[in-house]
């Protein structure tokens, strides 16, 4: 099943509206719980005044009148952040943090359109980038396909496939966490794709968010109605949400 970008952007967010509310979760409720232990901070400074600025998809507040804001207790690892400022376009930042460290956020300088030719030499660029990368991961070279697919998102941050493929890599890593921020910014950037929302709710679920994955799951299903394998995963979570439900009532 396949829609207009448009058409796609609206439906997904729909479907998400309704997950929240048939199940009470939201895609990150398993963090309310478990909050950071190591932690560092993010700040951003020299930014216009009311930018609103989003940290894995969740709206984290604005900047002030002096263009500033303060992240506090922000989990160590990979993050993406996005800074949205009234009459510009948007910018994202890739940051990855230290246990008590601290990284500093300016506006990145506006960047001249790529002429045709420097635009052909990117995308074939980003096709050997992926192609080797992709050959790394089969061989099993995890941190060579990272490095790579992280050399292209530098390139073409707003690639959904390039994250997914950076999710995909760190679910085979049973490293959760990054696989979860990965498929979220696929996500922001195509809602519509069926293969991340269901990357997701297996990394939520390994995170042990049930309810929140079984929220992503049913978005899959939704989207790619003929996959099986999307049926069989929200079904299954269902039945682990129904099963934690009968756990808490029988305390």
């Amino acid at each position: 099943m396949r829609f207009g970008p448009g058409v796609a952007v609206r439906f997904a967010a729909l479907l998400v509206l309704l997950g929240i509310l048939a199940l009470g979760h939201t895609p990150d409720a398993w963090a309310a719980s478990d909050r950071p232990v190591e932690s560092g901070q993010a700040v951003l400074e020299a930014f216009p005044p009311a930018c609103s600025v989003e940290l894995d998809s969740i709206v984290q507040g604005k900047t002030g009148s002096q263009g500033g804001l303060s992240l506090a207790e922000v989990e160590a690892g990979d993050h993406y952040l996005h800074v949205d400022c009234p009459g510009q376009a948007e910018q994202e930042f890739f940051i990855s943090l230290k246990p008590g460290g601290r990284v500093d956020l300016k506006p990145k300088p506006p960047a001249d359109p790529p002429s045709a030719l420097d635009a052909a030499k990117t995308r074939e660029q980003l096709r050997d980038l992926v192609r080797h990368a992709v050959d790394e991961r089969g061989a099993g070279h995890s941190e060579q396909a990272i490095a790579g697919l992280r050399q292209a998102a530098e390139l073409d941050p707003a690639n959904a496939d390039l994250h997914r493929e950076l999710g995909i890599t760190f679910l085979l890593l049973k490293d959760w966490k990054r696989a979860r921020v990965e498929y979220l910014e696929a996500i922001k950037h195509d809602p519509s794709e069926a293969e991340s929302h269901n990357g997701l709710g297996y990394a939520l679920e390994k995170l042990g968010g049930i309810g929140a994955a079984a929220g992503q799951y049913g978005i899959a299903m939704r989207l790619d109605p003929d996959d099986g394998e999307y049926r069989e995963h929200y079904f299954k979570a269902l039945a682990m949400v129904e099963a934690e439900k009968d756990k808490a009532k029988k305390k």
